[in-house]
């Protein structure tokens, strides 16, 4: 009897059979270690107990990979046979599309959406909670920092969107845990998504409203990992400096450490003057 193939492989033959690229280029489509940042927050989550948060996010990120590796089938025909056979790039697009939009639908995801990425950022909401509920969480919260690093805008697109199913995000309000400094920040960087994820659809006030907040949760964040407000995000950093004035909202209610922290972890509120990150 045949040995069963890798799921590599196994695709790799697919791409192959419905494009007539030679298989070599085919097994390269498939690269589930692009999104290294959501095995990462996998990985930090099984750790921490969540177990099945970080089962969802391997899969998201093996169905994202498989997706992907038919719209690079389609980009590669294009590249070499647009001009000399446009019958047949027509052809096997379409049937590459197709392929990829089977992938998505059969694991519940519509094709044109953000829901593989809104469940990723559901998943690094939950590990932001449960930082939040560590004393010293700063691995867990390092990893769900790193999936926000996108422009804020489209971190406002995103955690607005539904996914398969509605999201949780009400628990922000009641979270509770130590009061360290790092604690502290996660619990007030996951406040802050959830208020961006609560902000209306729909018109350019709520989408930089929303992104507004995902700058102030990646700022309480960086504080969460024990890094500086904004430290290793640059887009997030423009910005809150071009189009916030430097001036945070206020996503939720704020706590205090009684102990001394080691980097700053609240910023200023609305009501507060216009300050530069450190």
């Amino acid at each position: 009897m045949p040995k069963k193939q890798p799921f590599a492989a196994k695709l790799a033959r697919q791409i192959q059979a419905a494009t007539g690229l030679a298989y070599t280029d085919c097994i390269k489509m498939y690269q589930p270690g692009e999104n290294e940042d959501w095995i990462v927050l996998a990985r930090e989550l099984r750790a921490a107990g969540l177990v099945d948060t970080a089962d969802n996010l391997l899969n998201i990120a093996v169905v994202s990979a498989e997706s992907a590796a038919w719209l690079e089938a389609v980009e590669q025909i294009e590249s070499a046979f647009y001009d000399i056979a446009h019958a047949r790039v027509k052809r096997v697009s379409r049937v590459c599309m197709d392929a990829f939009e089977a992938v998505l639908s059969r694991a519940g995801f519509e094709m044109y959406s953000f829901d593989t990425s809104a469940e990723v950022y559901h998943c690094a909401f939950l590990a932001l909670a449960r930082a939040g509920a560590m004393p010293d969480g700063r691995a867990l919260a390092r990893a769900a920092l790193d999936v926000f690093h996108d422009d804020p805008l489209y971190c406002s697109d995103v955690v607005r969107s539904r996914g398969r199913a509605p999201f949780t995000y009400e628990t922000a309000a009641s979270l509770t845990g130590p009061d360290t400094p790092f604690a502290i920040a996660a619990r007030q960087a996951a406040r802050a998504v959830a208020a961006a994820s609560a902000v209306r659809t729909g018109g350019d006030e709520g989408w930089y409203e929303a992104a507004e907040h995902m700058v102030e949760a990646v700022w309480h964040g960086s504080a969460a990992t024990g890094l500086p407000p904004l430290h290793e995000s640059r887009e997030h950093r423009d910005f809150f400096e071009g189009e916030m004035g430097g001036i945070l909202p206020t996503g939720g209610p704020t706590e205090q450490p009684t102990t001394v922290a080691s980097v700053p972890i609240d910023g200023p509120s609305r009501a507060a003057s216009a300050i530069t990150p450190v």
